[in-house]
Protein backbone atom coordinates (compact mmCIF):
# COMPACT_ATOMS: atom_id res chain seq x y z
CA UNK A 1 0.00 0.00 0.00
CA UNK A 2 1.00 3.59 0.51
CA UNK A 3 1.79 3.33 4.23
CA UNK A 4 5.44 3.66 5.20
CA UNK A 5 6.91 3.30 8.67
CA UNK A 6 9.65 5.62 9.87
CA UNK A 7 11.41 4.10 12.90
CA UNK A 8 13.85 5.43 15.51
CA UNK A 9 16.05 2.88 17.25
CA UNK A 10 18.69 3.84 19.81
CA UNK A 11 21.91 2.17 18.76
CA UNK A 12 23.53 1.65 22.17
CA UNK A 13 20.62 -0.07 23.92
CA UNK A 14 18.27 -1.12 21.11
CA UNK A 15 15.43 1.03 22.51
CA UNK A 16 12.61 1.39 19.97
CA UNK A 17 12.16 5.07 20.75
CA UNK A 18 9.61 6.38 18.23
CA UNK A 19 7.79 5.71 14.99
CA UNK A 20 5.61 7.48 12.45
CA UNK A 21 3.32 5.88 9.87
CA UNK A 22 2.12 7.60 6.74
CA UNK A 23 2.87 8.35 3.13
CA UNK A 24 6.47 8.49 1.97
CA UNK A 25 6.75 12.26 2.28
CA UNK A 26 8.45 14.88 4.39
CA UNK A 27 5.48 15.41 6.71
CA UNK A 28 5.64 11.84 8.01
CA UNK A 29 9.41 12.10 8.41
CA UNK A 30 8.96 15.36 10.35
CA UNK A 31 6.46 13.62 12.62
CA UNK A 32 9.16 11.11 13.59
CA UNK A 33 11.80 13.76 14.34
CA UNK A 34 9.22 15.79 16.25
CA UNK A 35 8.63 12.78 18.51
CA UNK A 36 12.38 12.33 18.98
CA UNK A 37 12.77 16.02 19.88
CA UNK A 38 9.92 15.67 22.38
CA UNK A 39 11.46 12.73 24.26
CA UNK A 40 15.12 13.73 24.24
CA UNK A 41 17.08 16.48 25.89
CA UNK A 42 17.90 19.22 23.39
CA UNK A 43 21.47 18.56 22.22
CA UNK A 44 24.32 21.08 22.50
CA UNK A 45 27.49 21.65 20.53
CA UNK A 46 29.43 19.57 23.08
CA UNK A 47 26.71 16.94 23.62
CA UNK A 48 25.48 16.16 20.11
CA UNK A 49 22.67 13.92 19.01
CA UNK A 50 23.60 11.43 16.30
CA UNK A 51 21.51 10.04 13.46
CA UNK A 52 22.30 7.42 10.83
CA UNK A 53 19.74 6.85 8.10
CA UNK A 54 19.40 5.45 4.63
CA UNK A 55 19.77 7.72 1.61
CA UNK A 56 16.27 9.20 1.97
CA UNK A 57 16.72 12.97 1.56
CA UNK A 58 13.57 13.72 3.57
CA UNK A 59 15.72 13.27 6.68
CA UNK A 60 17.92 16.26 5.80
CA UNK A 61 15.24 18.93 6.19
CA UNK A 62 13.35 17.11 8.95
CA UNK A 63 16.38 16.92 11.24
CA UNK A 64 17.11 20.63 10.77
CA UNK A 65 13.50 21.53 11.56
CA UNK A 66 13.86 20.18 15.13
CA UNK A 67 17.60 20.32 15.89
CA UNK A 68 20.35 22.91 15.44
CA UNK A 69 22.75 21.85 12.68
CA UNK A 70 25.78 22.55 14.92
CA UNK A 71 24.47 20.06 17.51
CA UNK A 72 23.89 17.11 15.18
CA UNK A 73 26.06 14.31 13.85
CA UNK A 74 24.33 12.90 10.79
CA UNK A 75 25.48 10.26 8.34
CA UNK A 76 23.80 8.30 5.59
CA UNK A 77 24.24 4.77 4.31
CA UNK A 78 23.38 4.85 0.63
CA UNK A 79 22.64 1.52 -1.06
CA UNK A 80 23.99 1.25 -4.58
CA UNK A 81 21.49 -0.39 -6.92
CA UNK A 82 21.45 -1.61 -10.49
CA UNK A 83 17.96 -2.37 -11.80
CA UNK A 84 16.49 -2.57 -8.25
CA UNK A 85 19.21 -5.02 -7.15
CA UNK A 86 21.52 -3.89 -4.34
CA UNK A 87 25.14 -4.31 -5.39
CA UNK A 88 26.81 -2.50 -2.49
CA UNK A 89 26.65 0.57 -0.30
CA UNK A 90 28.66 3.59 0.68
CA UNK A 91 28.50 6.06 3.56
CA UNK A 92 28.37 9.83 3.56
CA UNK A 93 28.88 12.38 6.33
CA UNK A 94 26.20 15.02 6.15
CA UNK A 95 26.56 17.07 9.36
CA UNK A 96 28.90 17.03 12.30
CA UNK A 97 32.01 15.08 13.03
CA UNK A 98 31.07 11.43 12.54
CA UNK A 99 33.82 8.88 11.96
CA UNK A 100 33.03 6.86 8.84
CA UNK A 101 33.18 3.59 10.81
CA UNK A 102 30.35 4.89 13.05
CA UNK A 103 27.95 5.40 10.15
CA UNK A 104 25.91 2.23 9.82
CA UNK A 105 22.29 1.09 9.93
CA UNK A 106 22.71 -2.69 10.25
CA UNK A 107 20.98 -2.61 13.66
CA UNK A 108 17.91 -0.98 12.10
CA UNK A 109 17.96 -3.38 9.14
CA UNK A 110 18.02 -6.31 11.59
CA UNK A 111 15.22 -4.74 13.62
CA UNK A 112 13.09 -4.30 10.47
CA UNK A 113 13.71 -7.94 9.51
CA UNK A 114 12.51 -9.06 12.97
CA UNK A 115 9.49 -6.76 12.65
CA UNK A 116 8.61 -8.28 9.25
CA UNK A 117 8.79 -11.78 10.75
CA UNK A 118 6.38 -10.88 13.54
CA UNK A 119 3.82 -8.63 11.86
CA UNK A 120 2.15 -9.59 8.60
CA UNK A 121 1.51 -6.00 7.57
CA UNK A 122 5.28 -5.32 7.51
CA UNK A 123 6.04 -8.07 5.00
CA UNK A 124 6.76 -6.81 1.53
CA UNK A 125 4.19 -7.91 -1.05
CA UNK A 126 2.05 -9.71 1.50
CA UNK A 127 -1.39 -11.10 0.80
CA UNK A 128 -2.60 -9.83 4.14
CA UNK A 129 -1.82 -6.23 4.87
CA UNK A 130 -3.35 -3.56 7.01
CA UNK A 131 -5.40 -1.22 4.90
CA UNK A 132 -5.42 1.60 7.43
CA UNK A 133 -2.40 3.52 8.66
CA UNK A 134 -3.96 3.63 12.12
CA UNK A 135 -3.93 -0.18 12.24
CA UNK A 136 -0.24 -0.26 11.32
CA UNK A 137 0.42 2.37 13.99
CA UNK A 138 -1.40 0.30 16.60
CA UNK A 139 0.57 -2.82 15.64
CA UNK A 140 3.82 -0.87 15.90
CA UNK A 141 2.80 0.44 19.34
CA UNK A 142 2.19 -3.12 20.55
CA UNK A 143 5.52 -4.26 19.09
CA UNK A 144 7.22 -1.26 20.73
CA UNK A 145 6.00 -2.43 24.15
CA UNK A 146 7.05 -6.02 23.42
CA UNK A 147 10.50 -5.03 22.16
CA UNK A 148 11.28 -2.48 24.89
CA UNK A 149 9.83 -4.21 27.97
CA UNK A 150 9.40 -7.95 27.32
CA UNK A 151 11.90 -9.24 24.76
CA UNK A 152 15.10 -9.82 26.72
CA UNK A 153 18.50 -10.47 25.20
CA UNK A 154 21.15 -11.52 27.67
CA UNK A 155 18.60 -11.14 30.47
CA UNK A 156 18.08 -7.43 29.72
CA UNK A 157 15.50 -5.49 27.76
CA UNK A 158 16.19 -2.12 26.13
CA UNK A 159 14.27 -0.36 28.93
CA UNK A 160 16.39 -2.10 31.59
CA UNK A 161 19.57 -1.04 29.73
CA UNK A 162 18.25 2.55 29.64
CA UNK A 163 17.38 2.51 33.36
CA UNK A 164 13.68 3.14 32.66
CA UNK A 165 12.64 -0.04 34.47
CA UNK A 166 14.52 -2.50 36.63
CA UNK A 167 12.95 -5.78 35.50
CA UNK A 168 11.94 -7.75 32.46
CA UNK A 169 8.17 -7.58 32.11
CA UNK A 170 5.65 -10.13 30.85
CA UNK A 171 2.34 -9.48 29.09
CA UNK A 172 0.54 -10.74 32.19
CA UNK A 173 2.54 -8.43 34.42
CA UNK A 174 1.79 -5.44 32.19
CA UNK A 175 -1.93 -6.16 31.92
CA UNK A 176 -2.32 -6.76 35.65
CA UNK A 177 -0.20 -3.79 36.77
CA UNK A 178 -2.19 -1.51 39.05
CA UNK A 179 -1.96 2.04 37.73
CA UNK A 180 -2.20 5.06 40.00
CA UNK A 181 -5.48 6.92 39.63
CA UNK A 182 -5.34 10.70 39.61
Amino acid sequence: GDAYSYLALKRETGLFAAFAVGKWREGTCEELYGQIAGITQQPTYYNRISFCTDGNDQNLNSILKFFNRDCVNYGQVIKDKVMQKIIGSHVRKVYGNFAYCEIYIKNVDGFCSALRERTKCSVRRAKTFAKKRSTIGELLAIYQVYHNLIKAEGGLTPCVREGITCKVWSWSGLFHQRLPYV
